[in-house]
């Protein structure tokens, strides 16, 4: 009885969080912030580098954006490990930082409502640069604060 209940109790858990996920930022958000056309979610698949709870690939199924839900506890542990690699952000949440201007992999990092969240550009384009730049990220996070 004690393993039925555990079982319920963390597939429940794995449901909110991924209803979460869903409703914190979609393809079209994804699409409107950008200007990207033929964007899809892709499922989570690490081994390909889709690790987030959200996967954004662009119309050639190639990932231009990752993100990940945690619980708060987590930004703390993410802080510490890069925040020193970035700036602060006022805005997003209790504490946000995101990567130098023209880092060769963007992030911006927020903790709020009891979640911490990192969306991430992936990928380069054609010029090399990072698929998605500081300022759509920024406003993807904002989006995504501005939902929890």
């Amino acid at each position: 009885m004690r393993l039925k209940s555990l079982f319920t109790a963390l597939l429940l858990a794995a449901l909110s969080c991924s209803a979460l996920a869903s409703d914190l930022l979609s393809v079209a958000d994804i699409e409107k912030t950008t200007g990207l056309s033929g964007v899809q979610s892709v499922p989570k698949d690490p081994a390909k580098g889709a690790g987030g709870d959200l996967n954004f690939a662009n119309a050639e199924k190639k990932l231009v954006a990752i993100v990940m839900i945690q619980d708060a506890s987590m930004f703390d542990f993410w802080n510490k490990q890069y925040g020193k690699l970035g700036t602060s952000v006022s805005g997003l949440g209790s504490d946000a930082f995101q990567t130098k201007p023209g880092s060769a992999i963007p992030y911006v990092v927020f903790k709020k409502s009891g979640k911490a969240v990192w969306i991430q550009s992936m990928g380069w384009d054609k010029a090399g640069k990072a698929n998605l730049n500081d300022e759509q990220l920024l406003g993807l996070a904002k989006l995504a604060a501005s939902r929890l």
